[in-house]
């Protein structure tokens, strides 16, 4: 299942990702039913602990799925923390240099010296100075995708987390014409309403939330509801 995904990932085909939004080894597994390759259990701006992370990866993997977490920092203690929780790979913040990428890439490497190869490893470029520095984590080859955090790189811009601005725009689009030109992978957020514009651009990994498929379909209830009355 994991070599899928890389896989996947590698020759460039569409990967969705879906973060449970829930410390729910339940919902994990459910996920599996919905055609996603991954889930992403976050423990940056979610609630799962230690042993929510470690239930959910057992989850994932009984459904077929890679099983992601992202990280709240990018030390190498809390890099291992994670990775010997039965996952098949961590999304990294907090990165904001090329040497940074590096060293998240000999810390996986440490913990798994024998097996590096089956895990996978995602850097978030979120802010100014990652971007400036992407010629330097291009450099980094053993980084499987590249996620451009758009809200908080919006935010390190000096717009608030307004991703839409011409500016930060301009920045988001620069910087995924440079990975792919660098024959790299993208990742990025997406919602109903800017999916298809982020395909068209190249981005393959493409990352949403559980809350956010639940109110699609709340929405095409009540729509349904609706004709039918």
């Amino acid at each position: 299942m994991i070599p899928s995904f890389k896989t996947k990932l590698a020759a460039g085909d569409t990967v969705i990702v879906v973060n449970p939004d829930h410390p729910s080894s339940s919902l994990v597994e459910f996920i599996g039913r919905l055609g996603v390759d991954a889930v992403m259990i976050d423990t940056e701006q979610g609630s799962p602990d230690v042993e929510s992370v470690e239930e959910m990866a057992r989850a994932a993997r009984v459904a077929g799925l890679c099983a992601l977490v992202r990280i709240y920092s990018p030390e190498a203690n809390i890099i291992e923390r994670y990775m010997f929780r039965g996952i098949h790979g961590i999304i990294v913040p907090r990165v904001d240099s090329g040497a940074q990428a590096r060293k998240v890439v000999e810390d996986v490497r440490y913990c798994f010296p024998n097996n590096f190869q089956e895990k996978v490893v995602i850097v978030q470029i979120e802010s100014a100075a990652a971007v400036r520095d992407i010629d330097a984590f291009l450099a980094v080859p053993e980084i499987d995708c590249f996620f451009i955090g758009v809200v908080d790189l919006s935010k390190s811009l000096g717009f608030k987390g307004d991703y839409r601005a011409p500016e930060v725009v301009r920045q988001i689009d620069g910087t995924i014409e440079k990975i792919l030109a660098a024959g790299r992978r993208v990742g990025i957020m997406v919602k109903e309403d800017d999916l298809a514009a982020w395909r068209r651009k190249g981005v393959q990994f493409l990352y949403t939330h559980l809350n956010d498929f639940a109110v699609m379909g709340a929405d095409r209830f009540q729509k349904l509801l609706a004709a039918a009355d």
